[in-house]
Formats: C-alpha cells, sequence, structure tokens
C-alpha cells in the first residue's frame, strides 16, 4: 500500500517537475528573443555609424547561425538590399531588392489563408508580408538604384509599380477585414476604412528628374502637378513646405545636380500593454502604457470577473538627431537640403487601418486563451492535489505557456531611413567639389562628407548619401 503510495507521490512531483521544465523553457526562448533582438540592434547601430561592410557581414552570419526564423526570409532580403543602397552598390541592391519583392507578392497572397492561424496563436507563427510602407519603398529604392545605373526605362517600371501597387495593397487588405467579418463568431465586427495613399512624392520626384533630363516637358509638367497633388491631399504626411526647386517647373536647357540625403532612424514598432476586465456581455480595456482612447468592446457571451493582460504593436515613426543639412559646392554656402518625404508618417498612416485587426485580434485569443487556461489551472491543481506552493508553480506554468503564445509581432524594416531631404543646383558642366554637412539641434556636426570630382554632365546628376542618425 506504500509503495503505491509512493508511486502516485512520484507521479506527482514528475509532473510537476515537468511544469517547471517547461517553464524554464519558456524562459529560456525569452532570453533568447531578447538576444537576437539585441544583436540586430548592432547591426542597425553599425548602419548608423555608417559602417555598412560591417552591417553586412553581420546579416550575413545571423542568416548562417538562423538567427532570422523561419518565418522571416523577407526581412533578411530587405536588410540586405537597403545596406547594398546605402554603400552604394546599386547592382546588388537590386537583386536583394528584386528577392524581397518576390517573396512579398507569393506571401501576400497566402496572407488570407494563414489570417485563422493568428486568432488562435499570435501573428508571429505566419510568414512576414511586409507593410504597405515596406511594398512601397522596395520599389522606390529599386528606381533609385536604376536612376544611378541609368536604366531610366527601369526607373519608369518601378515608379509605375508603386502607383498600382498602393491601391492593389488596399484591395488586399480591405479582403483580410471581410474574411474576418464573415468568419467571426464572437459579433466584433471590424471596418476597413480606406487611407487612399495613392500618391507617393518621392516615386514623383524621381520621374520628374528623368522626364527633365530627356527633354520630355510636358510629361515632368505633369509629374510636378502630381507631387503638388500629394501635398494638398495628404497633408497629414506632407505637412511641411513644398520644396523650393519643385514649386514651379526649372527652367530647361541647364544642367542641374539633384541632391537626396536619407537621414534618421527606421519607423519601428512597440508593444502596447494593457488589462482587460470582463463584464457580463463586453470587455473593459484600462492600464495602456500609452495614451489611446479605447471604448469598451461587445463581447456576447462573457461573463463578468476576469482579467488579463495582453500586448498588441504599436508603429512608431522614428528618430533624427539630424536638424538641418547644409550643401557647400566648391566652397559656396549652398543652403540647406529640404524635406521631401517623412517616411515615419506615411508608416504610420499605412499601418493605421491594419492595426485594428491586430487589436481585434489580440483581444479575442487573449480573452479565449485567458478563460481556458483559468479552467486549466483550476483542473490541474485538483488533479494534482497540489499544495499551496506547487500550485504556484503550476499557475506560473500556464500562465507563461499563454504569454509565450501572446507576444505582439514587432518584426519591420528596421534598416529603412527616417527622412529624405533634396536640393538642386543648377552648375556648369565639369567636376565639382560638394561638401554635406548635418547639424543637430545645437549647431555640432553630427556627419560631414565631401564628394570630390564629381562630375556634372547632360541628363541626370543624382548624389545620394544616407546619415541614420
Amino acid at each position: 500500500m506504500h509503495e503505491i503510495s509512493d508511486v502516485g507521490m512520484l507521479i506527482k512531483k514528475v509532473k510537476i517537475f515537468f511544469a517547471i521544465a517547461a517553464l524554464l523553457g519558456l524562459l529560456v526562448a525569452c532570453v533568447s528573443s531578447v538576444q537576437k533582438a539585441r544583436y540586430f540592434d548592432t547591426v542597425v547601430l553599425d548602419a548608423q555609424n555608417n559602417q555598412f561592410d560591417r552591417a553586412i557581414q553581420k546579416l550575413q552570419k545571423a542568416r548562417k547561425d538562423k538567427l532570422y526564423g523561419t518565418h522571416d526570409r523577407l526581412l533578411y532580403y530587405l536588410d540586405m538590399g537597403i545596406l547594398y543602397y546605402y554603400k552604394g552598390d546599386y547592382t546588388q541592391s537590386n537583386r536583394y531588392l528584386n528577392r524581397a519583392e518576390e517573396i512579398m507578392e507569393e506571401l501576400f497572397t497566402k496572407s488570407v489563408s494563414q489570417l485563422a492561424m493568428t486568432f488562435v496563436l499570435n501573428d508571429n507563427v505566419q510568414d512576414y508580408p511586409g507593410e504597405i510602407h515596406e511594398h512601397l519603398y522596395v520599389n522606390v529604392f529599386k528606381a533609385i538604384n536604376y536612376v544611378q545605373l541609368g536604366s531610366f526605362d527601369d526607373a519608369f517600371a518601378e515608379i509605375k509599380r508603386v502607383d498600382n501597387k498602393l491601391q492593389e495593397l488596399e484591395d488586399k487588405y480591405q479582403q483580410l477585414f471581410n474574411w474576418y467579418n464573415r468568419h467571426d463568431t464572437t459579433g466584433v465586427k471590424v471596418t476597413y476604412q480606406p487611407t487612399r495613399f495613392y500618391n507617393d512624392a518621392l516615386a514623383h520626384y524621381l520621374s520628374y528628374l528623368i522626364y527633365r533630363a530627356d527633354g520630355r516637358y510636358d510629361d515632368c509638367r505633369i509629374e510636378l502637378e502630381k507631387i503638388h497633388q500629394a501635398w494638398q491631399t495628404h497633408s497629414d504626411v506632407y505637412y511641411f513646405p513644398l520644396p523650393s526647386s519643385l514649386k514651379e517647373m526649372s527652367a530647361p536647357q541647364k544642367h542641374y545636380l539633384n541632391i537626396m540625403g536619407f537621414v534618421g532612424k527606421a519607423p519601428a514598432k512597440i508593444a502596447v500593454g494593457g488589462l482587460i476586465t470582463t463584464y457580463n456581455g463586453y470587455l473593459g480595456i484600462s492600464d495602456l502604457s500609452v495614451p489611446i482612447a479605447l471604448p469598451r468592446i461587445p463581447f456576447p457571451g462573457i461573463k463578468e470577473g476576469y482579467h488579463f493582460k495582453f500586448a498588441f504593436p504599436m508603429m512608431m515613426p522614428g528618430k533624427t538627431r539630424i536638424n538641418r543639412i547644409n550643401v557647400r559646392i566648391d566652397g559656396q554656402d549652398m543652403g540647406e537640403l529640404e524635406l521631401l518625404e517623412d517616411m515615419g508618417k506615411i508608416a504610420l498612416k499605412t499601418f493605421r487601418n491594419k492595426q485594428k485587426l491586430i487589436y481585434i485580434k489580440t483581444i479575442i485569443r487573449t480573452v479565449t486563451k485567458g478563460i481556458l487556461a483559468a479552467k486549466a489551472k483550476k483542473k490541474l491543481r485538483k488533479k494534482l492535489k497540489a499544495n499551496d506552493f506547487w500550485g504556484a508553480v503550476l499557475n506560473a506554468s500556464v500562465d507563461l505557456a499563454v504569454d509565450a503564445t501572446e507576444q505582439p509581432d514587432l518584426r519591420c524594416w528596421k534598416t529603412l531611413p527616417k527622412e529624405c531631404l533634396i536640393g538642386e543646383y543648377a552648375l556648369p558642366q565639369g567636376e565639382h567639389t560638394i561638401d554635406v554637412l548635418g547639424y543637430d539641434r545645437n549647431g555640432q556636426v553630427l556627419y560631414s562628407h565631401r564628394f570630390e570630382n564629381y562630375s556634372v554632365k547632360s541628363g541626370v546628376n543624382l548624389l545620394s548619401f544616407v546619415t541614420l542618425q
């Protein structure tokens, strides 16, 4: 009889041991995730310090060491593509960006079919298909690469793709919302409000330069009108003055140097946490880490008395320490570059509608898993006859297991810049020395670069630089 009792006690201890082992395993997984995030932060830091070769080597090592997860292959090609652009290797840049776009198109067709899975687990379990602004800037940077390579027809194709893609992506997101509303069983409906962001100034600026260089002044005028329309229809993202060089068409029959600079750190996602309190038939949300207005949410069939923690991603615009960029040509001060595009603002604008669906999915998953976990903890404690200490261990194991499946999806293209600034200068043909100086708010030089013997000739003379500070 004692032997049976001892066996029962052993089984109980073994079960508790495995519960603790599971808890520790989840903790190790969380630590591993943190270590991966820190590793990629060092890549961004290298890019900020213009150590592009070093950053590229780290990305290649990360891929070899499988730091890019099985669902993160797109991010590898995005990061490699932009870093080669920063380095000035436009052919290699487009090699990686072309592959990134192929993956984007492949994955976005799967996003509806993968949506059901994200109501059970979270968005990290699906292949990352890229955000709208990331789809947009893949083609923009491919177009810039083609301009630098003198392949103007290919550049035009990329710019046209930008216009078409913005409409296509809105249609696809509308499909996602429609799918959710058709399959929802909670009664929580969401509506999609199109952003109608179909006019990207940076893309049309590139067309404007090419048409002007080709002497196609009527087409050049149309592109300039589209840029003006962007300021009129999207004042929330083009909230700053129109660059002076774009107020009217530049005089023909001149040779121009156009400078394009990218500054600041990319838009990024942060985890926003909160607390769900259940009431009869609806949910209350509180204790969010950022101020956000959230009404109570109808949730048919729910009973009052439960409390659950949750977290969802929010897009942040990124930052820059650069306050102004001054240009000197052949020793003469030519003034400051002007802002053409706030890429962080566009990221926020295009992410906003998708965030509604992410938010609703997170709430539904959290409540559903939370109720199941509460029942599981009660049943497990009763079955194992656990005392207060072991009961607390079991509760923690279940809670941590649930939390591990509720990590917010913070994946994004972290090596993008924040802003694009431009300047235009009529110069005689020949070689010139161009100095670019970036200052912070206190007048301290954060970035300086001299372009020696830069040749200005017929056609497009586009000098580009980047500082992610």
